[in-house]
C-alpha cells in the first residue's frame, strides 16, 4: 500500500493488490475502488461550499455524504468537507503527475 495523498486529519492510500484505494480520515477507513473514488470526488464537487459559509441556517453547519456502495457515508461539517475535498483532490493531482512522468520516462526509454 502507498500513501497517495495526505493532509493534517487524513490520507489517501492505494492499495496495488486490493485496485482500490482507502480514504483514512479522522480514525475512519472507507474503501473505494476507482470508480467509487472519482464519484466521491464528484459529489463533493457538487456541493456549493461558498452557499453554506454564507447561510444563516443551521442545517448547514453539517453535510451527510453517501459513499457510492450506499453501505456507508460521512457527516462532515463544513471544515471537515473542505479537508477531505482538498485530500481527494491532492490524491487525484498526484495520481496524474505519477502517469506523466511514467510516460516520459518510458518515452525517453524508447527515444
Amino acid at each position: 500500500m502507498h500513501i497517495i495523498h495526505s493532509s493534517q486529519h487524513g490520507k489517501v492510500v492505494q492499495a496495488d493488490k486490493e485496485n482500490c484505494f482507502y480514504l483514512i480520515y479522522k480514525g475512519s477507513e472507507y474503501k473505494m475502488n476507482v470508480c467509487s473514488f472519482i464519484a466521491f470526488k464528484s459529489k463533493l464537487d457538487a456541493y456549493n461550499l461558498e452557499s453554506m459559509l454564507l447561510s444563516d441556517a443551521s442545517q448547514s453547519d453539517l453535510e451527510i455524504i453517501p459513499l457510492c456502495n450506499k453501505e456507508r457515508f460521512l457527516i462532515l461539517t463544513l471544515e471537515e468537507m473542505i479537508e477531505v475535498k482538498h485530500l481527494v483532490q491532492g490524491a487525484l493531482v498526484m495520481l496524474e503527475l505519477n502517469s506523466i512522468v511514467h510516460q516520459r520516462i518510458n518515452r525517453a526509454s524508447f527515444a
